[in-house]
């Protein structure tokens, strides 16, 4: 009966605990410092010294221990975050992020800045379940806090890591904390890893979804007394990856010009893509991003009772990706992203706490976020009518699963007057000012039963806006002529109509809500804690721009009613056998109204409707045993019952939300050589998936694909890590390997291509193995 939130034991990485008690982790969550087990909300907390010993560098990884949450790392540039069935993973300027994710309380939560390295961090706390009161406007259905370790002027440390695998993987890790007096230090940390890609380029060139990033931090810490401690910290991340392997399994991957054979139709198979025709500066596939930001806390003690917090936040991310997402190599289309985004923030808040009856904590927030995001599109006009056009397609060798020769293409008189490079781009832009006034206080009734109460009050300043250009004159396809072509009043694109002089149009609203919860807590013992909660998310009412209907035309705007959502949940915190084993669950209910989700209405141009209302029923849970000092045991087990109730998709699961997810792992430490040997294996699985809301039903194709492939079955990947470290030593040696069996998997399908019923396929990482080399100061 017992499931969900729970920290897992701080890994003693020295050796051998010293004892079988389960280490707790003290927690923030509630904006005041408690033991997980009594934080009455569903909340996974990580140490970053278990993260580092399970191996987890990235999201995507921690997610595989985490029952309710699921990450999906298309590209740093495209991640998914999946919160108990509900994903927010839209990369529109406009739109509003379901799952908020915090650096030290900074919202990081766009989706095209998120997907950051997770390295040096003290934990990180994911709690589970509408969190507007306690994390921000965004936290509709959860919220991701990361936790960086901050500098330490008690004294000196460092460490290094150096590591070295297969598809030549090398990583660097290093971290450095100087004092540099008795209440200042500095502390330095940063991470480099490059692999090459796992899915071979048919073509030639870097193979597809490589890894190639490099993330530095600084970290100065001032406490001049008992009262101040200020922290400045600058966070910098690089990333410039291969493109990524949109893989058909329509059309054989071929050579260009000839069109001889290079690959089959699998979907984990080598793939021919290319960028082509000059296409935005020659640039070939793959991902140039940045991200930055600065950070100031301030905490000021006031008194016993009242403390004073600030945090001050500026960040920008810049990010231009270029994908062949047709999934074969001639150049029917070709695409790229350039999203950019600027933010700042300030948050005061003042807590207080007795130490008796009442604890509590009221502020206010401002919020300022100015983004965009511009899709170059390029076509080939003469591969576009080849294939769609069924007396040219046979004729031409374009019947699946061939695809013909761009030489028998160009050769052919019908298409001789067709553009062989066509253009368009279109252009959202979103900026929303925010302002927030939040409190949340705890009053305990008695020594065993309190309740927590609070309340967010949100009013946006919204402006919208899109752009659409055809940047080298209009279509010939759809213009009929070379001459209506060129003609800025009568050009029209294949899938995109230009705004009034090819300029940006804008529309302002203003939107405001509350957000609220009420949590009962029973505390049965010590180690016995049950709580009932229930509360309200509100994902903020958006304006969903659209391109003109005509050339010239008008951005045609639709306003897209507030998501709320409605959560009812209860569990139960336990540790038994002196504190050796922790059972943690929970079970819950949520309901939504005017769900929000993105139907793509042309190939890369996505609209936000209302898909009605829906509604998810779950369970999740975890345990940590710690039988003896040299044996411990995690596992979670997560279930998700999440579906739409009415409306277009009707009794459909949520994307990529599979109903069942479970993970374990084993540490086993065995004295020897004058050390400790750890074998450290866990195993994660999941049930089916589909990647879209519409389910891949044929039913609600539009496109003729009458094929239900879109989706992953259910799957299992088993890791392990085996590490020795001498007693007494500062100095550690590990091999490890992830998908140790070699599953083959897909982490998404359907994407661009499915909306010309080519559906494409993303292959899941290989088998991946190494050694590393770790030492402390």
């Amino acid at each position: 009966m017992l499931a969900s939130s729970a920290a897992i034991a701080q890994v003693n990485t020295a050796g051998s605990a010293d004892s079988t008690a389960i280490e707790e982790l003290i927690v923030t969550a509630q904006k005041r410092e408690q033991r997980t087990l009594d934080v009455p909300i569903s909340l996974t907390a990580y140490s970053g010294d278990f993260l580092d010993e399970v191996g987890v560098q990235e999201f995507e990884e921690l997610s595989l221990f985490v029952p309710g949450f699921e990450v999906q790392n298309q590209s740093p540039n495209n991640p998914g975050f999946v919160m108990r069935g509900i994903t927010s993973d839209d990369g529109g300027s406009t739109v509003e992020p379901r799952v908020s994710v915090f650096q030290d309380g900074v919202s990081i939560s766009k989706s095209r800045g998120s997907y950051i390295e997770l390295f040096d961090n003290a934990r990180i706390e994911i709690a589970k379940g509408p969190q507007s009161t306690l994390f921000g406007r965004s936290a509709l259905i959860g919220a991701v806090n990361i936790v960086q370790n901050k500098a330490d002027p008690s004294g000196f440390a460092a460490a290094a890591k150096f590591e070295a695998g297969n598809f030549a993987y090398r990583g660097i890790e290093a971290m450095v904390n100087v004092p540099l007096s008795s209440t200042f230090a500095v502390r330095f940390a940063g991470r480099i890893k490059k692999r090459d890609g796992f899915v071979e380029n048919l073509l030639g060139g870097r193979d597809f979804n490589s890894t190639d990033t490099a993330a530095y931090r600084a970290v100065l810490n001032w406490q001049p007394n008992e009262s101040l401690d200020a922290d400045l910290i600058f966070n910098y991340e690089e990333n410039n990856p291969s493109g990524t392997s949109f893989k058909s399994l329509t059309y054989l991957p071929t050579e260009t010009l000839t069109g001889r054979v290079l690959g089959d139709l699998g979907r984990n198979s080598g793939a021919a893509l290319a960028s082509s025709d000059g296409f935005a500066g020659g640039r070939d596939l793959g991902l140039e991003r940045t991200t930055w930001g600065v950070t100031g806390l301030v905490g000021y003690k006031i008194n016993e009772t009242l403390q004073l917090s600030s945090i001050s936040a500026y960040r920008r991310f810049k990010s231009l990706e270029i994908f062949d997402a047709d999934g074969f190599s001639l150049p029917l289309f070709v695409f790229a992203e350039d999203a950019r985004g600027e933010q700042y923030s300030q948050e005061f808040r003042i807590n207080y706490d007795s130490g008796e009856r009442l604890s509590a904590f009221a502020g206010v927030g401002y919020f300022h976020e100015d983004g965009s995001q511009a899709v170059p599109l390029q076509y080939n006009e003469r591969v576009f009518a080849a294939r769609t056009t069924p007396a040219l397609a046979g004729l031409l060798g374009f019947t699946a699963p061939n695809v013909g020769s761009l030489d028998a293409i160009n050769s052919a008189a019908a298409l001789s007057t067709l553009k062989l490079v066509h253009r368009e781009t279109f252009q959202n832009y979103g900026r929303t000012t925010s302002y927030d006034v939040f409190a949340d206080a705890t009053y305990k009734i008695t020594d065993q039963f309190e309740v927590s109460a609070g309340i967010r009050y949100s009013n946006d300043d919204k402006r919208s806006g899109f752009r659409g250009t055809l940047d080298n004159g209009g279509s010939v396809l759809t213009s009929g002529s070379a001459a209506n072509a060129a003609n800025p009043a009568t050009a029209r694109g294949i899938f995109l109509q230009s705004t009034p002089g090819g300029l940006p149009q804008y529309q302002s609203f203003s939107d405001s809500g509350v957000t609220y919860r009420v949590v009962g807590r029973y505390a049965v013992s010590n180690d016995i804690s049950l709580f009932a909660a229930y509360s309200r998310g509100r994902r903020p009412e958006v304006l969903s721009p659209a391109a003109p209907a005509a050339p010239q035309g008008n951005v045609r705007f639709t306003e897209v009613a507030a998501e709320i959502v409605d959560s009812y949940e209860a569990g139960a915190k336990t540790q038994w056998l002196d504190r050796r084993l922790s059972l943690e669950g929970s079970v819950y209910h949520f309901s939504y109204t005017n769900f929000q989700t993105s139907i793509q209405t042309a190939p890369g141009v996505f609209q936000t409707i209302s898909a009605g209302d829906a509604s998810s029923t779950g369970f999740e849970g975890q345990v940590n045993w710690k039988p003896t000092g040299q044996l411990t045991f995690f596992g979670t087990y997560g279930y998700n019952n999440g579906r739409f109730d009415n409306g277009r998709f009707e009794g459909n699961s949520f994307r990529l939300s599979p109903d069942h997810t479970a993970s374990f792992g084993l540490k086993v430490v065995v004295p020897v050589w004058e050390g400790d040997l750890t074998f450290l294996p866990t195993y994660t699985w999941q049930s089916r998936v589909f990647f879209d809301n519409d389910n891949d039903i044929p039913a609600l194709q539009s496109t003729g694909d009458r094929v239900q492939d879109e989706v992953q079955g259910a799957y299992g990947l088993m890791n392990m890590r085996v590490s020795y470290q001498p007693t007494d030593a500062n100095w550690r040696v590990e091999a490890f390997a992830s998908n140790l069996f070699d599953r083959e998997y897909i982490k998404d399908a359907g994407n661009t291509g499915g909306a010309f019923g080519i559906p494409t396929f993303i292959a899941g990482e290989p088998r991946y193995f190494g050694a590393s080399f770790s030492i402390k100061y």
